[in-house]
């Protein structure tokens, strides 16, 4: 039953393994996607230790776990959401793609990264499932870190290529989560 935790976190990948690839793009930046790939290294790495420790002695769900499966779940299916809604202008990359336009609909017209939000959830459920508080602090911490970074220079990147457009939807839409950030 413990590695029924894993759920989220398979989910994610196969989300990830089912996105439409990209049209032809100009990349902007290879570090932040560096970054992200560290960080979900690690986000996935630091629960599975804690589990892999935990499987030494009986397993006995702890309530958090049923909550962190179901926290991780909700995550990767906003994540498949924004994913959809953004269509072939999905992208791994930071960078602009041939007849690129802007998407202020579905998820995109309240948050400016549900993508991220989801991807939050995910990590977040997963390291919660492990009823670890190390593990809830440092997938929280990597997410803030690498993400913070990334939203940046994502956010950049569209101002120059939206100009004034980019900015008047920065100022009616929350970055990540509604009526906090």
């Amino acid at each position: 039953m413990m590695w029924f935790a894993f759920t989220p976190v398979l989910l994610y990948l196969l989300v990830e393994g089912t996105r439409k690839r990209p049209r032809e793009e100009q990349k902007k930046d290879c570090s932040s996607t560096l970054g992200l790939a560290a960080a979900l290294a690690f986000m996935t790495l630091l629960p599975t230790v804690i589990l892999l420790d935990q499987g030494r002695t009986p397993f006995t769900p702890h309530p958090l776990f049923f909550i962190g499966i179901t926290l991780g779940i909700a995550g990767t299916w906003f994540r498949a959401l924004a994913m959809r809604t953004l269509g072939r202008f999905f992208s791994r990359n930071i960078g602009i793609q041939s007849r690129h336009r802007m998407v202020d609909t579905g998820c995109y017209r309240y948050i400016r990264h549900p993508g991220y939000l989801g991807t939050l959830g995910t990590f977040l459920g997963f390291a919660l499932s492990t009823a670890s508080w190390l593990a809830v602090a440092g997938n929280l911490f990597c997410f803030l870190i690498a993400y913070t970074y990334r939203m940046r220079v994502e956010e950049k990147t569209l101002v120059v290529f939206f100009g004034s457009a980019y900015r008047e939807y920065q100022a009616r839409t929350w970055r990540l989560i509604p009526y906090l950030y």
